[in-house]
């Protein structure tokens, strides 16, 4: 089942330089394009200056792909509307309203209750990352081993294994790959 992905950069029109929003955005376009290009149902595009508008072929990659484009944005930070029923941007005006930094729908009442609360409990990890943690956890992710990320950074394996602890890296990518799971058992028994 596609999956529909709205993104929208928090305090966009706030920035101090307001010069790099459009090549930050741009690069994480094409990030997400090219890492995606399998799964891709419509491809990522800048929409409205400050957001960022796609669609996975398969659902289950979304969590995944939230997460990469956190990453490529940061230390900025995106509010996202994620849904399988195509209502990505209503799904995005209900977390902020709510002050979620992410809000799926489109699964079942049920499905979407169980989904949000599960990835409220993981937000406020998200939210207090510092830029260092975003570094290595960005770089981490482009990296085959740990040795190859901490020699990009200039720092040492146990100071990339600390910033990684610190911005809570294997809790988020655990409760990512939990949504994926939960996607994947409740939209697969649907189809």
């Amino acid at each position: 089942m596609q999956s529909e992905i709205h993104a929208d950069v928090i305090g966009s029109r706030g920035l101090e330089k307001p010069e790099t929003l459009a090549p930050t955005l741009e690069h994480a376009v094409a990030e997400l394009n090219a890492l995606f290009a399998p799964a891709l149902a419509m491809p990522f595009a800048v929409v409205e200056t400050d957001a960022v508008r796609g669609a996975l072929a398969d659902a289950v990659q979304a969590p995944l792909c939230v997460s990469v484009l956190r990453e490529l944005v940061a230390p900025l930070q995106v509010r996202v509307g994620v849904a399988a029923d195509g209502a990505a941007e209503e799904a995005f005006v209900a977390a902020w309203h709510a002050d979620r930094l992410v809000l799926y729908r489109g699964v079942d009442v049920a499905g979407d209750l169980l989904l949000n609360a599960y990835c409220a409990m993981v937000e406020p990890l998200v939210r207090a990352r510092t830029a260092a943690e975003w570094d290595a956890i960005r770089t981490a992710r482009r990296h085959p081993t740990p040795v190859a990320a901490a020699a990009e950074l200039g720092i040492g394996v146990d100071e990339l294994e600390r910033r990684l602890r610190s911005g809570h890296w294997r809790e988020v990518e655990d409760a990512d790959a939990t949504v994926a799971a939960y996607l994947a058992l409740v939209l697969g028994a649907k189809s």
